[in-house]
């Protein structure tokens, strides 16, 4: 079987955060790259079903030198990162139409089939998974802390659990919004 028919992948684009079924984790991810730099940024954060924060991560990356690049290398990581926390059925989400589209329609990004391939050869080793595009807004905490590389000097990369704490007031937002 394919591997896009082994996954599910949302069509259309997310505002708010999508329902995650028990046995499920929600792994947002974002980056921040700007070609005149050379380093960025990225981030991921997952979720489990009562989208509460499990872990989330920071890296930086140096000499990407274009967004494809960028890109592939950002998916490359979140998804040897959900390998190695033995996450077994993960819905991605992110701001990566182009690269999720690439993976379903690959007729219709022929420039990206080598990032798609090797996206598609690392969900293989999940038992099940999702692609779903989304806004900005529904990927802003791993944003924030994606930027924090660039904007803060923060190179530091991390795994840790829970949400960090200096994104406490939209956490208490949106665990106020999903409890209503």
């Amino acid at each position: 079987m394919d591997q896009v028919e082994a996954g599910v992948i949302e069509k259309g684009v997310l505002g708010n955060a999508p329902k995650i079924a028990k046995g499920w984790v929600l792994c947002e991810f974002d980056m921040d790259w700007s070609k005149g730099f050379g380093f960025m940024g990225a981030a991921w954060i997952v979720k489990d079903e009562k989208g509460r924060v499990l872990l989330h991560s920071r890296r930086a990356f140096s000499d990407v030198k274009s967004i494809n690049e960028a890109k592939l290398q950002v998916w490359l990581w979140v998804l040897e990162s959900m390998k190695s926390l033995r996450k077994k059925k993960v819905i991605f989400l992110s701001t990566f139409g182009d690269m999720v589209e690439a993976i379903e329609k690959p007729a219709l990004w022929p420039n990206l089939q080598f990032e798609a391939t090797e996206i598609k050869r690392e969900l293989q080793s999940l038992e099940a998974w999702e692609l779903r595009i989304g806004l900005l807004a529904s990927v802003r905490c791993a944003s924030f802390i994606a930027h924090s590389v660039r904007q803060l000097g923060l190179m530091q990369s991390y795994v840790a659990v829970g949400h960090p704490r200096w994104l406490d007031h939209m956490y208490v937002n949106e665990s106020g919004a999903s409890n209503s």
